[in-house]
């Protein structure tokens, strides 16, 4: 057993409450194992702290996620009330059919509401799992609003190294609860999240992937189920559009990207609704499996006003605030991706933009020409600042 495995299992065996934290529209394979192992901690009586989870995510992986599904962890209110001003006799509560009513009896004097203070208090966790990177500082904060962290050396970070999230994972249930890799639902996400991460083995894979891939499979892990939740997205209008970006891409040698346009008439004549950024994400994955693209693959595509008023999810965080008086008119967007997050931070740190996982998406522009030239501007800036 490694070091670091031989830490995480001494941080397991001391700690009985555990947060699982994941960045927002993080890739699936990220996603999928981190279910697993709150499955493997579920199932050996240990409490996981839950956050509001990926509501695309929950509903593609739905049938898998079935038996692992849990409602949100409880979250508890302090109401202070203050000793100095109320002589406190007596605490009870009245459970009625519409209201559960606290009764406070004082001897000196009624309450008054404005004396009351209501403050959450946080769920406090033993260990804490990130999957995401150690550098994601601004994460870690924006976590800290709803939970309350342990000392540092008891978060754990499982960043991109080369070693699929998929093997991390089993790694530690392998040395921590070796009985639940047995478990179907445990194995079939860890199966899962390893197809999505190299692409059904597409993506060039050592000896050792293909042989995690065998031992997974011989434990249990339902392959027909994993394929099915995969195959629901492949339909003919998925390959319609990605015929029509094919033929809408080329390759910039000059600063290492590929360039991908989508008007709205594409997205209309192959029936394609979908106006999430997973959705377009996707859409670029799948480009970059089928050209020899560059370190950068860029997508601009064409929305309706009234999809960017209804989908939050189409909005950078940034958008949101900061251009609400412009979405009505303003309706091209564009989607930075790239294999590894590293790649694309000069880029986002150019533009103002915060990752979203492996892409990021900045926008609205009024038009393809203006969205075009902002990104050739930011890499003429890039190459600046490296010579």
């Amino acid at each position: 057993m490694t070091e670091v495995l031989e830490k995480i299992k001494s941080i397991i065996k001391d700690s009985k409450t555990f947060a699982l934290l994941s960045k927002k529209n993080s890739e699936d394979c990220r996603l999928l194992a981190k279910e697993a192992l709150k499955s493997a901690l579920s199932k050996n009586n240990l409490e996981v702290i839950l956050l509001a989870e990926e509501v695309n995510f929950q509903k593609k992986w739905g049938d898998l996620l079935s038996e692992t599904k849990e409602s949100l962890s409880p979250r508890k209110t302090s109401i202070r009330i203050p000793k100095n001003q109320y002589k406190i006799k007596e605490l009870s509560y009245e459970d009625g059919n519409e209201f559960l009513s606290l009764l406070v009896t004082t001897e000196n004097k009624e309450l008054d509401k404005n004396a009351i203070i209501l403050e959450p208090v946080l769920p406090k966790a033993d260990a804490v799992f990130c999957f995401f990177e150690p550098s994601e500082i601004e994460t870690l904060r924006e976590f800290a609003k709803e939970i309350e962290f342990p000392p540092k050396e008891k978060i754990i970070f499982l960043a991109e190294n080369g070693t699929t999230f998929a093997e991390k994972i089993t790694h530690i249930i392998k040395a921590i609860f070796p009985a639940a890799l047995s478990l179907q639902s445990v194995s079939t996400l860890l199966f899962a999240s390893l197809i999505t991460e190299t692409n059904n083995f597409i993506r060039p894979v050592s000896q050792e992937v293909l042989r995690f891939g065998s031992e997974i499979l011989s434990l249990g892990a339902d392959k027909e189920l994993v394929k099915k939740i995969i195959n629901e997205e492949k339909t003919i209008s998925s390959a319609q559009l990605l015929g029509r970006a094919l033929a809408r891409t080329h390759i910039d040698e000059t600063f290492g990207a590929s360039w991908t346009f989508l008007s709205q008439k594409d997205l209309e004549k192959t029936r394609n609704s979908n106006s999430s950024s997973q959705f377009f994400y996707n859409i670029v994955k799948n480009l970059r499996e089928n050209i020899p693209s560059g370190p950068i693959s860029l997508l601009f595509w064409q929305a309706p006003s009234e999809n960017i008023r209804r989908n939050s999810d189409f909005l950078p965080e940034r958008l949101e605030t900061e251009f609400p008086a412009k979405q009505a008119n303003q309706n091209v967007f564009a989607l930075a991706a790239a294999e590894e997050e590293k790649i694309l931070l000069p880029l986002a740190a150019v533009l103002g933009m915060k990752l979203q996982s492996k892409y990021f998406i900045s926008g609205p522009f009024d038009n393809f020409s203006e969205a075009e030239l902002r990104f050739r501007n930011a890499f003429k800036e890039i190459f600046s600042i490296k010579i």
